[in-house]
């Protein structure tokens, strides 16, 4: 606990000056030297320093006893996943903001407010927290400087910046000794997501199976499910369909049982690829048309539900004209541009196929790729070198297999 700066806190709360305080019991010298922390006092110095601002030693080791627990309960409840306790508890701490500041716990309680920031999706905090960090850096320690990196990955994967975000990921290899072991699994998982995110199949396998065994070993049964969720996705993917349903029936079950309803959203929405993938669109169509009442429609996942049901509609013969015309009147920002895109071609479909391709080339191909979108690129890659060889133009069609096969830098 630095006194120090806790004497300091209640002096500057108090508008006292160091004169004021000092009279009387040491000089203002060793005042300025007991609140800069370079100098610890005899006990009975800092009890007649408090006591002068109505403040008691006793209570002061009592308070900062019980904020690290909070701090400690915030933590758990962030890598647990617990979100209604993580705001509960956050909220809680922010009061005690200017208090915090004085203590041993500052740079603690500064990284994880970053974290928070990030897994609301709060950019401009986040941003703004990002900034304070770089000044406070200097007097990290080693697990504080690891965290500190980690969380900057997270935050550029927030911002669609993946292959930065890996890059932090893979710098934290060389200092995994410094890892704080509550975050082991949180790296694998956040290492699983990235390169699934990055079509790097088998390494993400691996990272994400690291992940299922530590929540397993430490009862944190909500990432234990996220993650099971990535290997699912993975499994779909590499055309591990068999194991990737099996996932899948118990994910949903168990994600309905633990109340976690976003999971069970994301992982019905995975699923349904999957069942494209066998040829099952009436059913996908089906359990898209279950979950997407129960979605905020100002979400962007909402919109990205009603692509997956145009998509599954068209497989198996429903008319998708309403729901490309409920997407078009979501569409109200620059970002949304993804998915004007998406509803271009769907509309295009039904034209004919040398303008559906030539949409596809000029348009979609460049877009997802420019913007990391790789599973989408691979995508219209492979309807392309389909279309080509059957043009007989060989060099486009090589064009296209080549990136098609590409799996994020490492060849299929």
């Amino acid at each position: 606990m630095n006194i120090g700066s806790v004497i300091k806190y209640y002096r500057t709360k108090n508008n006292m000056t160091q004169l004021q305080l000092a009279d009387g019991i040491c000089s203002i010298s060793h005042l300025s030297k007991i609140e800069s922390n370079t100098y610890t006092p005899h006990e009975s110095t800092i009890e007649a320093l408090l006591a002068k601002m109505g403040v008691h030693w006793s209570k002061e080791i009592d308070k900062h006893n019980r904020l690290q627990r909070q701090l400690s309960d915030f933590i758990d409840c962030l890598l647990h996943y617990d979100l209604e306790n993580t705001r509960r508890l956050f909220k809680q701490l922010e009061q005690e903001n200017d208090y915090l500041q004085s203590t041993d716990l500052v740079n603690q309680f500064e990284l994880y407010k970053f974290r928070f920031y990030v897994l609301e999706a709060d950019q401009v905090q986040a941003e703004a927290q990002k900034k304070l960090l770089e000044r406070l850096q200097g007097s990290f320690t080693a697990p504080e400087k690891w965290l500190y990196q980690f969380f900057q990955a997270i935050y550029y994967s927030m911002l669609n910046k993946n292959g930065k975000a890996l890059g932090f990921l893979d710098l934290l290899d060389q200092g995994i000794q410094s890892i704080p072991q509550k975050f082991e699994g949180e790296y694998y998982y956040q290492k699983a997501r990235l390169l699934i995110l990055l079509d790097r199949f088998e390494v993400s396998a691996y990272y994400a199976e690291l992940a299922v065994q530590f929540y397993q070993l430490h009862y944190n049964y909500i990432r234990l499910l996220h993650a099971q969720l990535l290997l699912a996705m993975n499994y779909t993917r590499r055309n591990l369909l068999v194991q990737a349903s099996g996932i899948y029936t118990v994910l949903t079950r168990n994600a309905q049982l633990t109340g976690q309803t976003e999971l069970y959203h994301k992982t019905v929405y995975n699923y349904v690829e999957l069942l494209m993938e066998k040829g099952e669109a009436l059913q996908a169509y089906e359990m898209l048309q279950d979950i997407r009442q129960s979605i905020p429609k100002e979400t962007d996942f909402y919109k990205a539900v009603l692509l997956s049901k145009i998509e599954a509609a068209i497989e198996a013969g429903i008319d998708p004209a309403h729901l490309i015309e409920e997407v078009r009147k979501l569409i109200r920002k620059p970002e949304d541009e993804h998915f004007e895109i998406y509803v271009n071609y769907f509309e295009k479909r039904n034209f004919s196929q040398p303008d559906l391709m030539s949409y596809s080339e000029e348009k979609m191909f460049p877009f997802f790729r420019k913007n990391g979108y790789i599973k989408e690129s691979k995508k219209i890659a492979a309807d392309l070198v389909e279309y080509y060889q059957q043009q007989k133009e060989w060099e486009k069609a090589n064009f296209y297999r080549s990136y098609h096969n590409r799996n994020g830098g490492e060849l299929l």
